[in-house]
Parts: structure tokens; C-alpha cells; sequence
């Protein structure tokens, strides 16, 4: 099948949205998932954390902040019982790195409305990718580098309001503000995401097939663990694996 042009693809996903989803100004579900995907929780002063990431029986991560930026995360995986530490060091040089397990070093910069954060990941002080990601109220776009395989990823996500359009999905309005759709470029729903406000933030779940993931966002000035029993839910029998942010993703 000959690949789709970036025109035929904008439009596709536009028709999709006037067929499925109703006409507002605003979608809280999408503008949250907007600010997920675009990395909001990376920038200072941006009025939201996130918390955790919580896939029952598979795996929950916790975030930890100091001075309104990430620090430290925790990947616990439950099936095994480990738990992984990932360091975050903010405007340093490599000399900051102990060059034991996952670390990160951060650079940020704004200019005029535009947030510009830079992202070097190493794995026991070897570097493993680049990153660069420039965010604005309505849009954002990720460069990410490669350098074990040499290959390069951009990504541009632009939030519409009731809906949220990367370069593989789309994001929609579902009939109320608190839910939307996660669809690929066929049309073909991917994750059913529902936001929920909680008393110091809100949540975003993410449901695909019988699977669950969800998000907790906290205000930097409230609490830095938000706690919430989680739903209890079958897990389908199907290869899993996550993205960055932890959603669940099926296996190709």
C-alpha cells in the first residue's frame, strides 16, 4: 500500500474528527493528554506534576520533584519484584554523573511563550539518546537522536482544543469533556483515555482491551504522592510493553 503523504494524513484525521466528535471550543480530556504527550510535567512553573503511573499487576512508577523540577523516578515491576532508580541532574555537566543505572541530564530555556528542555539519557555513563523538545500552549515538537542505531524521530503534537494530532494518532472529544478517544492514523481506536479531577490534581486512565494505566497529576504545591485505589480489571492475554510515559501498548 503506497504510503500516505502528510496532507492525505491531516486530512483523513480531520474527517475522523468531524464525524466522531462534537463541536466546543475546549476538551479537558484532550488538553490534558495534550500536556502528557508534549512533556509539560518537565517544566518549571508549569502548574502540574506527575505523580505516579500505575499499571496493576505490571509495574508503578512514582516521580519526585525538588524545586518544581523532576528529580528522581522509581520504576517498581511487579511481576519480578525489582525496583529501578532514574536520576534526573538539571543545567550540570557529565562530571554530575555517578554512571550506575539510568540518568539523565537536563538543560531547560525559555524564550518569549516557548519552553526549550534538552534531554541526555545515559545507561551506566554511556549515552544512549538526545532529545529535544519545544513547547508552547498549542503545540510542541520532540526531536529525538538515536545514537546506538543512528536514527532520528520528530515528532510535532498541535492541541486543537477538543482534539489533540501527532504524526501516528489522534486525540478526540468523546461526547463529554472527561473523555476522549486514542486513535490511529486508520481510524481504529487504540486507548480510551478518562480524565478525573481529584483534590489535589487529576488523573488520566487509559484503557485498551481490558488493560488499564493510568496517570496521576498532582499541583506542585499540594502533596507529591496522590493516593487513589486503583480499579481492579482483567488483563488480556496479549504481549504488553510501554511507551515512555508507561500507557500500555500492544505488541506488533
Amino acid at each position: 500500500m503506497e504510503q500516505l503523504k502528510k496532507s492525505d494524513f491531516i486530512a483523513l484525521f480531520l474527517a475522523i474528527v468531524f464525524a466522531i466528535s462534537t463541536t466546543v471550543s475546549a476538551n479537558t480530556c484532550t488538553d490534558a493528554v495534550f500536556k502528557e504527550i508534549a512533556y509539560y510535567y518537565m517544566i518549571e512553573n508549569s502548574g502540574l506534576q506527575l505523580d505516579s503511573v500505575d499499571s496493576p499487576n505490571f509495574s508503578h512508577q512514582t516521580y519526585t520533584y525538588s524545586n518544581g523540577k523532576v528529580s528522581r523516578s522509581q520504576f517498581f515491576e511487579k511481576e519480578s519484584g525489582t525496583t529501578s532508580t532514574l536520576n534526573y541532574y538539571w543545567n550540570k555537566d557529565e562530571s554530575t554523573l555517578t554512571k550506575q543505572g539510568i540518568e539523565y541530564i537536563m538543560r531547560d530555556s525559555i524564550s518569549g511563550d516557548t519552553s526549550f528542555i534538552f534531554e541526555n539519557y545515559y545507561v551506566l555513563g554511556v549515552m544512549g539518546h538526545q532529545k529535544t523538545i519545544k513547547v508552547t500552549s498549542q503545540s510542541a515538537s520532540i526531536l529525538t537522536k538515536d545514537l546506538d542505531f543512528g536514527q532520528e524521530n520528530f515528532e510535532e503534537i498541535i492541541n486543537k482544543g477538543d482534539t489533540t494530532l501527532t504524526k501516528t494518532e489522534l486525540y478526540v472529544s468523546d461526547t463529554e469533556n472527561t473523555k476522549c478517544l486514542e486513535m490511529d492514523k486508520n481510524g481504529t481506536i487504540a486507548n480510551t483515555i478518562t480524565y478525573e479531577p481529584m483534590n489535589d490534581g487529576y488523573s488520566l486512565s487509559f484503557y485498551s482491551d481490558g488493560f488499564i494505566t493510568i496517570h496521576y497529576y498532582s499541583k506542585p504545591e499540594g502533596t507529591t504522592s496522590i493516593r487513589k485505589t486503583v480499579k481492579r480489571i482483567k488483563i488480556a492475554p496479549k504481549a504488553h510493553y510501554f511507551d515512555l510515559l508507561g500507557r500500555h501498548k500492544f505488541a506488533k
